[in-house]
């Protein structure tokens, strides 16, 4: 969206194809939207009238299914669904100048996800989300296999509908991917005070139906019994399409710090963009990334050296009722330290996570990682001494 409403600005011609059959959305808010937290319509980035009047083609169900970088032309198949334009079912090749990739992620299928699709599903776009919501209605457990931040967020939504929810986290703690061992201690306990089952360290392995009841087998031997399963357990990128078309991939498509692809005039962005291996964005970078792939793309047609795109710090912030999270770069690892500035062990962690360093220009080391569950005090202070000695926040 960012890009193509950027190269719009700048007075380029845009196409915009999305295979799904709703306007662009606010893909952060599936999760409310799954337990009815918010409306469609309230989620949609902007309405339908705003792609006309700014010159922006949106073609919706229209999945691209075949990339020619030498003859610079993308061809969709489907049923093709222009804004104001009758449906028609067709193959359209269409020609470009310059080419933003900007398809994201898919959600990581677990096995027994086919042989119940209607049981476990994935929470990932509005489609799963509109699925799950028409579900809650039948719903007396819920099981959620993943515990990071989507997984967190869906427990306490579900518990707070009236259902009772257990999460099932594989790695050992919650949020592993945010949060140390220390940090994910406290956020369990409050989940658990709230009335949703944790269980850490533990995955499925088999599930079963019997008489309307699903029965996960877990690998301790283990069982849960639920009425439905949703699955938060990660994002895999579907680069067969650019794969076959020369593009550069590893993990992603890769990318320079301009949002080039290995291919001149054909960028990426957002999580199927991979530049100096982060193979994970967020919000705010897949933003910049964005409207730096729109500001570039027309560059590379009018003949303008391409600009470096930035890289914005981009915390993680979430908060429901009296559940607070935020933080922002490494949880954990070698070579960090962590520093606790605030345990109560039930509500209250907060700390910091600090790369060792001899040097006496930074004493007590090179400042990494914020990590707090239930306050925010200080945060948004520590964000701007994010690799700079962590004397200088103290002082």
């Amino acid at each position: 969206m960012e890009a193509a409403w950027r190269a719009s600005q700048l007075g380029a011609q845009v196409v915009l194809f999305s295979s799904e059959s709703v306007l662009p959305y606010f893909r952060p808010k599936v999760v409310a939207l799954a337990f009815g937290q918010v409306e469609l319509d309230s989620i949609y980035l902007r309405p339908e009238s705003w792609y006309r009047e700014h010159g922006i083609d949106l073609r919706l169900n229209s999945e691209v299914v075949h990339l020619d970088a030498r003859a610079k032309a993308v061809t969709v198949g489907g049923r093709e669904e222009r804004l104001g334009a009758p449906n028609a079912t067709r193959r359209v090749w269409e020609p470009f100048d310059a080419l933003v990739v900007a398809t994201g992620a898919a959600p990581a299928l677990l096995a027994f996800a086919q042989q119940f699709p209607e049981d476990v599903i994935p929470l990932w776009g509005v489609r799963e989300s509109l699925a799950i919501r028409d579900r809650l209605g039948r719903t007396r457990h819920l099981l959620i296999l993943g515990g990071g931040i989507s997984g967190v967020e869906s427990a306490l939504y579900a518990h707070e509908t009236g259902l009772d929810v257990t999460v099932v986290e594989k790695m050992d703690r919650l949020m592993p991917q945010q949060l140390g061992a220390g940090a994910a201690r406290v956020l369990a306990r409050r989940l658990q005070k709230a009335g949703v089952n944790v269980l850490t360290g533990r995955y499925a392995v088999a599930v079963s139906k019997h008489r309307g009841q699903l029965h996960v087998a877990l690998d301790d031997v283990g069982e849960q019994t639920c009425d439905l399963i949703l699955t938060t357990v990660g994002a895999t990128k579907r680069l067969k399409l650019f794969e076959q078309a020369g593009l550069k991939t590893d993990r992603g498509i890769v990318v320079d710090e301009q949002q080039q692809t290995s291919v001149p005039g054909i960028f990426a962005c957002g999580d199927i963009a991979l530049r100096d291996g982060v193979r994970i964005t967020t919000v705010v970078r897949a933003h910049e990334q964005g409207r730096g792939a729109g500001d570039n793309a027309v560059a590379f047609i009018q003949g303008r050296r391409l600009a470096y795109v930035p890289e914005p710090v981009s915390p993680l912030f979430f908060k429901h009722k009296d559940t607070e999270i935020q933080s922002v770069g490494l949880p954990a690892g070698d070579g960090l330290a962590e520093k606790v500035l605030t345990n109560d062990g039930e509500a209250v962690y907060r700390s910091v996570l600090l790369e060792n360093s001899d040097s006496s220009t930074s004493p007590g080391g090179i400042l990494r990682g914020i990590q707090m569950i239930g306050s925010h005090e200080g945060f948004r202070q520590l964000v701007d001494f994010l690799g700079k000695p962590w004397q200088e926040a103290v002082s």
